[in-house]
């Protein structure tokens, strides 16, 4: 059985994650594996000390009860739902232990929430989140906060015509799209001129239909001197529930993953930064 990991701090910031990494898994028939992280940091006890594993043992049990607690409260299930998984691990390096938790399961998804407490914020917004990128450790989904609408049914791709993408968009239609049935929306920004933009839109179109047998796929071409304003003028216009962005490898340059972090910092829905090379 596939699976969808959130990784979640108990904030309510978070609570958004949580409920649509739910709704996902419910639609895409996957189990859900809802990961809490902490760091012990017992400097003066040594790992081999009966103290030491005594308040490794109830820390574990504490987290374990809070996370079982916080999806009853927010998503009605709890560890005795055979889709539901609680995980509770102990590290202080975040992402380290979701990638771990995220290939133990073989899932294909983590989300998570934009904000929460320091720590988790810090993954989202700071250097761990470019690091994640740039490996391509996992696709990864950020959700807002104040996210009310929990709808898939339009997703939004920003292209640049590589011919990378057409692999990356085969593995979206068949593991996301085409289960969910949504209307995939193909988005590029072009910075020169109308007449080569049209060509290449026209070229790109032909080839993803040759390639992807999906007929709910429609394109759209923008013009502007800045990428990052042109997404964003896209989503204020509220005519798709998801955004996804390609992430070229370990040649991402530090400009591009910037641009995802102010996206994901000023978006209303959520944001799938996901790295070509998991579906080569």
């Amino acid at each position: 059985m596939k699976s969808i990991v959130c990784a979640t701090d108990y904030s309510s910031g978070s609570v958004s994650a949580l409920k649509m990494a739910h709704v996902l898994s419910d639609k895409l028939h996957a189990k859900l594996v809802v990961l809490h992280v902490f760091d012990l940091n017992i400097a003066l006890l040594t790992p081999l000390s009966m103290t030491y594993q005594k308040v490794v043992n109830e820390e574990f049990g504490k987290h374990y009860e809070r996370l079982e607690d916080f999806c009853k409260a927010h998503i009605g299930l709890d560890s005795s739902t055979k889709e539901l998984e609680l995980v509770v691990r102990e590290n202080p390096i975040i992402s380290e232990a979701i990638t771990d938790v995220f290939i133990g399961f073989e899932a294909f998804l983590v989300v998570m929430g934009t904000k929460g407490t320091s720590a988790l914020k810090n993954l989202i917004m700071g250097s761990n989140t470019a690091a994640m990128i740039k490996k391509g450790s996992c696709p990864l989904m950020t959700v807002p906060p104040d996210l009310s609408s929990f709808s898939l049914e339009r997703i939004g791709y920003a292209t640049d015509y590589d011919d990378g993408d057409i692999p990356v968009l085969s593995w979206l239609v068949k593991h996301i799209v085409a289960p969910l049935g949504s209307y995939l929306h193909v988005l590029h920004v072009h910075l020169r001129d109308v007449e080569a933009g049209e060509i290449q839109m026209n070229r790109f179109r032909a080839l993803l239909k040759q390639k992807i047998p999906y007929n709910k796929i429609g394109f759209e071409l923008m013009y502007a001197k800045h990428i990052s304003d042109a997404l964003m003028q896209y989503l204020e216009r509220g005519e798709v529930d998801i955004l996804i962005m390609l992430e070229r490898g370990k040649k991402e340059t530090f400009a591009h993953i910037n641009m995802v972090k102010k996206i994901m910092r000023q978006t209303a829905i959520p944001l799938l930064s996901i790295n070509e090379s998991m579906v080569q």
